[in-house]
């Protein structure tokens, strides 16, 4: 795992969030590593993949509990490995990134 490949409940943060959490990976793809299943681009299903982070500090000061973050991730992370491919997606790694449409970034802790 030189490159630092990612596998399934490795730690995520969004920079609009306020709780970081594990990915989500409800079936694996087939490859795995140290017995965990590795991740691959197409990992960014909102509610499947991607949980909420709590609250979101860039939806506009709403009634309490309007704030909570639901993401919205239609495309792909980026910054795959594109030498290595995981059901025929590039395989995250540690610098793999993947953006939320109300404007925050996730990243990998």
């Amino acid at each position: 795992m030189a490159k630092g490949y990612k596998t399934a409940m490795s730690m995520i943060r969004c920079s609009a969030g306020t709780v970081p959490l594990p990915i989500q990976l409800p079936m694996g793809h087939g490859v795995t590593s140290k017995n965990m299943a590795l991740l691959n681009a197409n990992d960014h299903v909102p509610m499947l993949n991607i949980m909420p982070f709590g609250i979101c500090k860039n939806k506009p000061v709403l009634p309490p509990g309007a704030n909570v973050c639901i993401p919205v991730t239609p495309m792909a992370w980026r910054d795959g490995d594109t030498h290595c491919f995981v059901s025929g997606a590039p395989a995250l790694t540690k610098d793999s990134c993947l953006t939320c449409m109300m404007g925050g970034t996730i990243k990998f802790m």
